[in-house]
């Protein structure tokens, strides 16, 4: 597992925090916030990783992990 954040990987894979909240229709300042918490917030997983390819188990809060099956993830 790399040691960038799946949100840092995000942003990297679409060209800037811009592109992805463009890309999501969200503000930039959303992506900024998630980019200081070091993850997407559960209801935008989905749509960031069909935009950047980045998969949605490193995109997810990491304490919110033992709650999913490994199916859901």
């Amino acid at each position: 597992m790399s040691d960038i954040s799946g949100i840092k990987q995000a942003i990297a894979a679409i060209g800037s925090q811009a592109a992805l909240a463009d890309a999501l229709g969200v503000t930039q300042q959303n992506v900024s916030a998630w980019l200081r918490t070091g993850f997407v917030p559960v209801k935008h997983i989905r749509a960031v990783e069909q935009a950047t390819g980045v998969h949605r188990s490193i995109l997810i809060d990491p304490a919110l992990i033992d709650l999913l099956s490994p199916a859901d993830l």
